[in-house]
């Protein structure tokens, strides 16, 4: 390390925002004024002293205290390794890479180079707020259908190797139940955007060269890392828990890759995939249901050998059509995916759900070129003031910045913080918020390109909705959720031409095609990761990075887990659904890392989760017990969780909250249809900051204590 970074050196001090966006009350605003001069700050770059959270993992109660920089993420290798690239001088986008890299390695379950992040950043010395956007996408061609569930005429070609996806199958017939094969194929495989986005934010802010950004990820594929509990328990329950869409899982059981929504069939063990089962599962276990025991040393060369190739040819070596790995994944999810498969057990009972006896190969209809063509986006920020802070988030196609703000919106307005915290008042409030948001973004939220998602977001958001939406919440719960209307003043759908698009603009574009809405998809739950970062120089970042479920595909290819976002999509027809799969279309996502400023245009929290569907209801209970209630950053994020995602109120099964179900039931007229245990396996992380009396930070680091993560940092 160079000398002059062991010295003090002065950076900016108070984080003032300038930011790009506007308010949600306001979806025109004037731009504010810049950043007035920061006082000095001392700072020491020196790795040494970086420190892992106290409890780490899985018993921290406390956040980490530190006035230099911090990491906080769902893996305490991510985490130290990103301290130690801010301890060696680097700006949040490098550690970034450094804490990703780490977790494709760590987390290959949750997120890597083979999936799909978007990014929060904050410089501080334009005092800006930018969203960048690196979602995964849908290929070029989609066969000629409306929905990945449908079969293409490959599908049922009869000429080897392409054969017949099930007996009888027509072009245009589903293939398999939604919920079902399909989403656990090469089918259901976009094409990544993590490497792009790094590669487009590092390109703005990087001070670190790529190419020193990988090696301790490169080490821990290399040379080895332990199976963690979190990592078991997505393939085996020893004790009882819950799936990925909150399904009961036995104790002693496998858990399965997917369940019908009717209960009524279960996909095969995950172990039961060959990728999966090669490097993760025990090999002596002739029923291929049990991974390997926890603290087992695991390995992946062919992983290390790819990020060795991102290291010395950077993103373009992931992307180039003729290079080793686009290449490689395309014949992973083409060819080696055929002849095609789909085969369904006939239905038993949620009581005693059938199990499929085999797995689905259903071949993707991505090619190479599909990865020259990648590029991520900047986005216009969403922005929303509530409780007297300034919120910056993602916007469209994720629906969860939406869903943030829109019950926060509505909580401001039912005087939440006069409840107590996770009491019955509380928890109806929020529930009922969380359910009308839900209801609301479902048939709004897709890809702005596409339609005037943007423009109808802004009604959602506006004052005189969210008055008269907050008007619905009273002392009795609401039997049924209504969506709203363009009687309340929300635009009709039109489609929009996706070439005209700017990705800057506050509106979508104009009129050219109404439609009526295709059916909602519910999106999975316990899944993704994220991460938070504010460097030695004041600038912070908060991502959130994902394959989609658990094992995303269940397929892998040169070492990378490969995404299946592709089942984010709906099944309405094309041209008619705001969320409706078309080439090159993104799918929504509930995914949305923020930033928060204070009444000074301070930094005042940054953070996000993973968890799929219910994150935007983890982030909102994050900062209302830390801004509201007051609560240590970590505390708020252990507290027991809830969701309306599903139009039902649902609270964390085996916490203290489940004991609220029966007064809601009692004192709102909640019935046992909709308000109910389930899981709810949250991955928040966040950095908090103080400011002591001279004006200086104070960071305090916090990783959800459900997964393998804490913070690190000084």
């Amino acid at each position: 390390m160079p000398s002059h970074l062991n010295k003090l050196i002065g950076v900016s001090a108070i984080f003032l925002v300038s930011a790009c966006g506007g308010s949600s009350d306001d979806p025109a605003p004037s731009e504010p004024a810049p950043p007035e001069p920061n006082p000095p700050r001392q700072v020491e770059f020196d790795p040494s002293r970086c420190v892992q959270q106290a409890g780490t993992p899985y018993g921290q109660t406390v956040a980490l205290q530190g006035n230099n920089m911090m990491v906080a993420s769902a893996d305490v290798d991510a985490s130290a390794a990103g301290c130690k690239v801010l301890a060696q001088g680097g700006s949040a986008i490098d550690a970034a890479i450094a804490v990703q890299a780490v977790l494709g390695v760590t987390e290959p379950f949750g997120s890597g180079i083979g999936g799909g992040s978007v990014i929060t950043y904050y410089d501080a010395a334009s005092g800006k707020v930018r969203v960048f956007d690196g979602l995964s996408t849908a290929p070029a061609e989609v066969g000629g259908v409306d929905t990945i569930y449908k079969a293409t005429a490959q599908d049922v070609s009869t000429t080897a190797p392409f054969n017949v996806c099930k007996s009888g199958l027509d072009e245009g017939e589903s293939i398999s139940s939604q919920q079902g094969n399909t989403n656990i194929s090469g089918r259901a495989a976009g094409v990544p955007g993590t490497l792009a986005v790094l590669d487009m934010v590092h390109q703005a802010y990087g001070k670190t060269p790529w190419n020193a950004l990988w090696d301790d990820a490169i080490d821990l594929a290399r040379n080895g890392y332990p199976m963690s509990q979190y990592m078991y328990s997505t393939l085996y329950s020893d004790t009882g828990e819950y799936d990925d869409d909150g399904n009961p899982v036995s104790a002693g059981s496998a858990v399965s890759a997917w369940v019908n929504s009717a209960g009524t069939v279960k996909g095969a063990p995950r172990c039961s995939y060959p990728d999966i089962n090669a490097r993760y599962c025990e090999p002596s276990d002739a029923t291929r249901q049990k991974p390997l025991a926890v603290g087992t040393t695991i390995t992946n060369p062919e992983l290390a050998a790819s990020m060795e190739a991102v290291r010395d040819g950077g993103a373009r070596a992931f992307y180039d059509p003729a290079g080793q790995i686009a290449p490689a994944i395309i014949a992973r999810l083409t060819t080696d995916q055929l002849p095609c498969r789909s085969l369904l057990p006939s239905p038993g009972t949620p009581d005693a759900p059938a199990v499929a006896s085999t797995i689905a190969r259903i071949p993707s209809l991505m090619t190479a070129q599909d990865f020259g063509a990648y590029r991520a986006i900047e986005r216009k920020p969403l922005v929303g003031k509530h409780f007297g802070m300034t919120i910056y988030t993602q916007p469209a196609p994720s629906f969860g910045g939406v869903v943030t703000l829109y019950n926060l919106g509505l909580m401001e307005r039912k005087h939440l913080a006069d409840t107590t915290f996770n009491g019955t008042d509380y928890l109806h409030l929020i529930t009922e918020g969380s359910r009308l948001a839900n209801a609301d973004r479902r048939n709004v939220v897709g890809d702005p390109a596409y339609s005037n998602v943007n423009e109808r977001v802004a009604t959602l958001l506006s004052s005189p909705y969210l008055d008269t939406r907050a008007a619905l919440i009273t002392d009795t719960a609401l039997a049924a959720v209504p969506e709203g209307a363009t009687a309340e003043g929300i635009p009709a759908f039109a489609a929009t031409a996706p070439a005209a698009f700017d990705p800057m603009a506050l509106s979508g574009r104009a009129t050219m095609l109404a439609g009526a809405q295709g059916a909602s998809h519910d999106e999975d739950w316990n899944t993704t990761s994220n991460f938070a970062i504010v460097d030695g120089y004041g600038n912070a970042l908060s991502m959130t990075t994902t394959i989609n479920t658990h094992w995303g595909a269940h397929i892998e290819a040169a070492g990378i887990m490969i995404n299946n976002a592709m089942s984010n999509f709906s099944a309405g027809a094309v041209g008619a659904d705001v969320n409706g799969y078309e080439a090159y279309k993104r799918p929504r996502s509930s995914i949305a890392p923020a930033v928060a400023f204070d009444d000074q245009g301070r930094v005042r929290l940054v953070w996000g989760s993973a968890g799929g569907g219910p994150i935007p209801d983890y982030i909102v209970k994050t900062f209302v017990g830390h801004e509201l209630y007051g609560m240590d950053l970590q505390a708020a994020m252990n507290a027991d969780n809830f969701t309306g995602q599903n139009g039902t109120a649902q609270v964390e099964a085996g916490k203290p909250i489940a004991g609220e179900i029966a007064n809601l039931i009692s004192k709102y007229g909640n019935t046992a249809g909709n308000a109910q245990p389930t899981g709810l396996t949250s991955g928040l992380s966040g950095i908090s900051v103080d400011y002591d009396a001279d004006g200086m930070p104070v960071y305090r680091g916090a990783a959800d204590y459900r997964r393998n993560g804490g913070a690190n940092g000084y």
